[in-house]
């Protein structure tokens, strides 16, 4: 996947022909009927419930036997998180939801994504077609400051040239040793945001964290990263960067950022490259031997879960990225770190991510800050209607300015 827009563009006219017909059958294509629920991950008989028929029904559909009504297609389309025109293509679209998966072991491994997963995945394509139609109502040119070409040197001296080149597009300070669990992630996310990439999250935590932690979308005008919302603050900013490092090396995929020791296919090899990468940014090796707790603690001594809280602060990231940083450094010991992995107490020591409560908060946060900012103000500059700029931001028009309000910079607050 490079650049350009989706390609769920249907043909507008033999849309409209067939939603004219007196009739009012839908003449679609089986395999797209087949495809949707597919791709929504349900079985016929669920299908058949949420859609209000009976399963003989859907399968009648998908085997051609029998054509929906235009009613019963729209409530199809509905279920399968579908529009409408897309039933009226030919065929299936071909790798529209095709992304690579680094979190398989072994590459005869398959996996099927939760509904939910296809949603968001859909859903980050439909804001960054959004953000081009702003960018292209306002005349203006896309982004590409996020580009860092010729990267040269090893991963170290890369991961250097990542860290200066985005603390120059932060417009926030550097939080340094903040207590707010969600200062770096303000920070790191702004300055991607400045660059041109749109970073957004799951919607109400509907994604587990077992199935992914992050993805990213790689198109040369305004790349994606999709962040689970349902993880804890520190573990995302080591996330969003560890996406980053995928977008400049020309990679896209769904993750889990998980350190493993079976690094046996050319994914995982590049998963560990992105981790390594990641953590190299955020925590400069430099910096990380000058914490005072780094230097006064003996190479004999275990490491304390409340040293290991203090030394974490300053880059903002987990109890256990920064033990694992350690361990490349040659400060802790291997052993030491998957002890604490197999302990589960890292995300006993993480503060969770802040659930329910304010709606502003929340839909910024799916949404992004950078992306609400930019239709708020097209709305705002009357380059969008009110009825578009609320659909984008899928909210009541009423609601805009205090959601656009909720989006501006600052220094602390949930995210």
């Amino acid at each position: 996947m490079t650049r350009g827009r989706s390609t769920l563009t249907p043909d507008v006219g033999r849309c409209r022909d067939n939603l004219s017909m007196s009739s009012q059958v839908a003449y679609v294509e089986p395999s797209l009927l087949v495809w949707a629920r597919q791709s929504a991950n349900l079985v016929p008989l669920a299908a058949a419930r949420k859609i209000g028929v009976t399963q003989a029904r859907v399968e009648e559909w998908e085997a051609g036997t029998r054509r929906p009504t235009i009613p019963e297609l729209r409530k199809a389309a509905g279920v399968y998180n579908r529009p409408l025109g897309v039933f009226f293509l030919p065929e299936p679209p071909q790798g529209f939801e095709t992304m690579r998966d680094f979190r398989r072991l072994d590459p005869g491994e398959s996996g099927e994504w939760s509904a939910a997963l296809h949603a968001e995945y859909r859903r980050a394509h439909l804001q960054r077609d959004a953000i081009l139609d702003v960018l292209e109502l306002d005349g203006a040119e896309v982004p590409e400051g996020w580009q860092l070409r010729g990267l040269r040197g090893d991963d170290s001296e890369v991961a250097a040239a990542i860290r200066a080149h985005l603390m120059e597009h932060a417009p926030l300070p550097f939080p340094a040793r903040s207590r707010d669990k969600y200062a770096h992630l303000n920070y790191w996310t702004s300055a991607l945001e400045e660059a041109g990439v749109l970073v957004m999250s799951t919607e109400g935590g509907q994604v587990s964290t077992d199935e992914m932690r992050a993805f990213s979308l790689y198109f040369e005008d305004v790349p994606v990263i999709v962040l689970n919302g349902a993880d804890y603050p520190r573990p995302r900013t080591f996330s969003l960067i560890h996406e980053y490092v995928h977008l400049l090396l020309h990679t896209e995929g769904l993750c889990d950022t998980t350190t493993d020791t079976r690094a046996t296919t050319a994914d995982r090899r590049l998963e560990a490259r992105c981790n390594v990468i990641a953590a190299t940014v955020l925590m400069p090796a430099g910096e990380v031997l000058r914490q005072s707790v780094v230097a006064q603690h003996e190479p004999a001594d275990p490491w304390t879960l409340d040293d290991l809280i203090v030394a974490a602060r300053p880059f903002g990231v987990s109890v256990e990225s920064f033990l694992r940083r350690l361990v490349t450094l040659g400060l802790a010991s291997p052993e030491a770190y998957q002890a604490f992995r197999d302990s589960n107490r890292a995300d006993a020591i993480e503060a969770p991510p802040n659930k329910g409560g304010n709606f502003f908060n929340t839909k910024v946060r799916d949404l992004g800050k950078g992306y609400v900012r930019r239709v708020a103000d097209a709305y705002g500059r009357t380059l969008l209607d009110s009825t578009t700029a609320a659909t984008y931001l899928d909210v009541k028009v009423g609601q805009i300015a205090r959601l656009a309000d909720t989006a501006r910079l600052k220094n602390s607050a949930g995210a």
